[in-house]
């Protein structure tokens, strides 16, 4: 069942205001993907979503995933090493996720790509989504992040 591969992109704002992406890749995760396509005022409109359910375990008193410590966002915005760990971050300042292995860890510069970072990786993959909801589950213990 927890076949699947991601990536996760944090967003990092630098001092000097630069954005900067660093990357996750976490194997042993399922990925659900949804699809919907309905009406929308003058023609089709589709919505994906894709659900991963990622497993942790606990060490030194937080969730770990592929060998990182998890933090919640604002911790991890504030991190002095943040490739150190890793957060799942909605809203406006919001990560990212790939159904795909990166196969890199070297944090990528949103400027080094017309449109940023994220919205070249919209128009360039499949199996691209936006952190819209994050839930922690204990008693078999996993992330579940939703996408869209």
């Amino acid at each position: 069942m927890y076949t699947d591969t991601v990536t996760v992109f944090n967003r990092r704002l630098t001092e000097d205001g630069k954005i900067l992406w660093y990357p996750t890749v976490i194997e042993g995760v399922h990925v659900t993907r949804q699809f919907a396509a309905g009406e929308a005022g003058y023609g089709r409109a589709a919505d994906y979503r894709a659900d991963a359910l990622i497993p942790y375990i606990m060490m030194d008193g937080a969730p770990c995933v592929a060998g990182k410590l998890f933090l919640p966002a604002k911790l991890w915005r504030r991190a002095d090493e943040p490739e150190m760990y890793v957060t799942f971050a909605g809203g406006e300042d919001f990560d990212f996720f790939v159904t795909e292995d990166w196969q890199s860890t070297d944090p990528v510069e949103d400027g080094a790509f017309d449109g940023g970072f994220y919205a070249y990786m919209l128009s360039t993959r499949d199996g691209v989504f936006a952190v819209a909801a994050v839930c922690r589950y204990n008693a078999l213990p996993h992330f579940e992040i939703t996408g869209r």
